[in-house]
Formats: structure tokens, sequence, C-alpha cells
């Protein structure tokens, strides 16, 4: 499956996202990340979200609150939402080039210390 096609399947119950906001993503995370499709498409797909959610991230941060009486709508957390979504995006991608290119090692903990 193609990256945008993955990426489409994964934003397909964001509000306001287009195909061509889809196209866009994919495009900026090859320039971002040196990356052509076909190279490492799971990479790929973790900088295009990490770069997607960014996006939305900047759309949402003009959201409120509003409050009449007893109801309340508050969508001023959007932003951070997206935000820790585009972090954790970001950690992915590093994580997925480090385990392509043989540095995806862990570490048992001290023993000591449990």
């Amino acid at each position: 499956m193609a990256v945008e096609d993955r990426l489409r399947t994964r934003l397909e119950g964001v509000d306001g996202v287009t195909a061509d906001d889809i196209a866009a993503w994919a495009a900026e995370a090859e320039d971002e990340s040196g990356l052509k499709e076909g190279e490492d498409d799971t990479a790929l797909l973790y900088m295009a979200l990490a770069v997607a959610y960014e996006t939305l991230a900047t759309r949402a941060a003009q959201y409120f609150v509003y409050k009449d009486g007893d109801e309340m709508v508050d969508k001023s957390r959007l932003y951070n939402n997206y935000m820790r979504l585009a972090l954790n995006a970001r950690r992915n991608y590093r994580k997925t080039l480090r385990a392509r290119r043989g540095a995806g090692q862990s570490h048992a903990g001290r023993a000591d210390l449990r």
C-alpha cells in the first residue's frame, strides 16, 4: 500500500482533511526525510504523520473554550493532543530508521536497581 493510501487510512476520521492535504504531507515528508517512496515506506509514513499532526495542531491553535450557563465547549486541548501525536510519530520515525540501519538494540536495565 502506498504511503499516501496508508496516511489517508490513518486520517480518514479527521474533519477537514482533503486529498490535497494528504498529497502535500506525503511530499513534505519526502523532502524533510530525504527518503523516496519504496525506500523505507514505514519511516516515510511516520514522517508524513508527524507533518500532518503538526499542521492539524496549527489549525487547531485557533480553537477556544466557550461557556454558556451550564454548557461548556472546550476545544483548546486539540493543539496539545495533535502535538503529542506529532512527537510520537517523529519518535517512531527515528526508531524505524535506527532499526533499519542495525542500531535498534535495546538493553536490559541494571538488575541491582530493582
